[in-house]
């Protein structure tokens, strides 16, 4: 084995048993590239930290350095040459042992040499999980207990708008809106402290200004030695696609695809929420059956193209003169449903009064047809303990009678 060395030339060298080779090395031209494991530093009072403090440097730290003490250099210094960068000191009233500090320089050695084999296998390792998170669509992060980013993948830099080495090492503070930050770092700690996972969904807004809807998912992560938690893991799914079609389907389910009033199913279910509403807190409530007169004739002179702008005319005139509470629907064809709440049959019946002559007096005009149309209306009120599906008979019923009368009237059950 070759055992490097470093001392004066004049000096005479410390004896090495048989089997090691004592080769001395230029300071100016080694370096830790050159894989020496072990050499032997010779320190005087003269350059008992200077010599140490260049060799170290030039061998590395995989090396093992023995300090070979000269005459001059009194035991209370060895101490102080380990604090310098020794594994082990040795003087000349010692060198016998040298051999025996050699084998442990050999142990070590060979140790370290492990060691590193592991932290380049670890390095690998870790290179490869980058890589392959680098590669997911998902934004990835990893904190560790303090609340300082460890690692993140590419997604998370783009979505941060940092490059990856800056988000190591920084906190939340250094990357979000102080209002924000505060609310994640408490999140981030309940969750260290409680221990397990946490799943929610929250709007974002991207580095580039791009608002997404996203999936946290976050789960401590544990000492392998220990259990104890040392940080978190988190990932960011973006549902913004699914969020989209619940909101399509949402509407599907509530909404007339044509005028964009509420539908049919979306009125009886808010009409039974009244209805127990009323109920409890004894208030009025009324309904009103609205159907446009003579809409076969629209269809049948200006096409149906033109009926159905007649007929989202129509929502949106509802929908300017109806105050707030009050709820209409599309119930089918021409034909319209609308709740008023806080309402007896008289002010029912003035709200039906004016809407029929909102309608009479306002044009429709669409691909150069310009028409007025006018509507028929009839009206109840709930009666005690009666439904509103009850109430909406009796005011079909007393709209059938102002259609027979002529059309353009309002008819209270």
């Amino acid at each position: 084995m070759t055992v490097g060395y470093f001392g004066n030339p004049k000096e005479p060298r410390p004896n090495v048993p048989a089997g090691y080779h004592l080769q001395p090395i230029d300071v100016a031209s080694t370096s830790p590239a050159d894989g020496l494991e072990v050499c032997i530093v010779s320190v005087t009072p003269d350059d008992a930290g200077t010599g140490l403090r260049r060799v170290r440097a030039a061998v590395g730290d995989m090396c093992f350095v023995i300090a070979y003490v000269r005459d001059g250099l009194g035991v209370d210094w060895m101490p102080r040459l380990v604090e310098l960068g020794a594994d082990d000191v040795l003087s000349e009233t010692t060198a016998d042992q040298l051999g025996l500090v050699l084998k442990k320089a050999e142990k070590a050695a060979d140790f370290r040499k492990l060691m590193q084999q592991s932290l380049s296998r670890l390095e690998t390792e870790r290179n490869i999980l980058q890589a392959a998170i680098d590669n997911l669509p998902s934004p990835i992060f990893f904190k560790n207990r303090q609340g300082i980013y460890s690692g993140c993948n590419t997604a998370f830099s783009r979505f941060i708008g940092l490059p990856a080495d800056q988000v190591k090492g920084a906190s939340v503070y250094d990357v979000a809106p102080e209002h924000l930050a505060k609310v994640y770092k408490e999140a981030d700690e309940k969750l260290m402290q409680k221990g397990g996972s946490q799943f929610y969904e929250a709007e974002v807004c991207y580095a580039n200004g791009e608002e997404r809807h996203v999936m946290f998912s976050k789960a401590v992560t544990r000492d392998p030695s220990t259990g104890e938690v040392n940080g978190l893991a988190g990932a960011m799914l973006d549902i913004t696609d699914r969020k989209e079609l619940e909101e399509q389907l949402r509407r599907a389910a509530e909404f007339d695809h044509l005028t964009g009033a509420y539908n049919r199913r979306k009125f009886f279910k808010s009409a039974g929420e009244a209805e127990a509403e009323a109920r409890e807190n004894g208030a009025g409530l009324a309904v009103l059956v609205i159907d446009v007169d003579n809409f076969k004739s629209i269809n049948d002179r200006h096409g149906h193209a033109i009926g159905d702008g007649a007929l989202c005319h129509l929502v949106e005139q509802l929908g300017e003169h109806l105050r707030e509470g009050h709820f209409f629907a599309r119930a089918g064809g021409e034909e319209f449903f609308a709740l008023l709440k806080d309402c007896d049959v008289d002010q029912a019946a003035e709200i039906a009064e004016s809407i029929r002559r909102r309608i009479e007096t306002s044009i429709f005009s669409e691909s150069g047809v310009v028409l007025s149309y006018h509507v028929s209306i009839g009206v109840a009120a709930l009666e005690q303990d009666e439904t509103v599906s009850s109430a909406l008979m009796r005011a079909d019923k007393a709209l059938y009678r102002a259609k027979e009368v002529g059309r353009n009237r309002v008819f209270v059950a």
